[in-house]
């Protein structure tokens, strides 16, 4: 497939370690507050970077969403998705139109909206996900799957339209 526009360096993986600071958010809390948490998280990083903070956007949280909840049914973790959707696909088929740039970070295993953050912030691709400042727009999808090889799933969709 060939892709007219600018597609920002998609990567997968996660290695936890050093804290951000944040408000304590539990896997018990509800998956609206993780999500609002990683977006509040998120922007706390680049705005110590010196990025203008993301705005949440729908289609690029019913992207992740949907790509999350693939990931948690299908227990794995990638960005091309079960059916072998892309990035650009699942942002598209949800609405996003008119981009400019896309990007991608995902994760499993974290338990905490800081957790999946800070593995995010100490991978050199994620973090220059986030740290971006040309991506203006997230959508974050999270699910919990009990039973599953991670049981918690995570994503991360940023863009930028022209």
């Amino acid at each position: 497939m060939s892709v007219p526009r600018h597609l920002v360096t998609i990567l997968a993986g996660a290695v936890a370690s050093a804290a951000l600071p944040a408000t304590p958010a539990s896997a018990a809390a509800g998956p609206a507050s993780m999500r609002s948490e990683v977006i509040r998280l998120t922007n706390a990083q680049r705005i110590q970077a010196g990025c203008p903070a993301l705005t949440s956007d729908t289609a690029l949280t019913k992207a992740a969403q949907s790509h999350t909840a693939d990931m948690a049914d299908h227990d794995f973790v990638d960005h091309t998705g079960s059916d072998g959707s892309s990035l650009v696909d699942r942002a598209q088929a949800a609405g996003y139109t008119g981009w400019s740039a896309l990007a991608e970070n995902v994760a499993a295993g974290q338990t905490t909206a800081a957790d999946v953050v800070n593995s995010w912030m100490n991978s050199p691709g994620h973090r220059a996900n986030i740290l971006n400042c040309s991506l203006k727009q997230i959508g974050v999808g999270y699910v919990t799957k009990p039973g599953s090889t991670h049981g918690t799933y995570w994503t991360q969709d940023f863009g930028a339209k022209f």
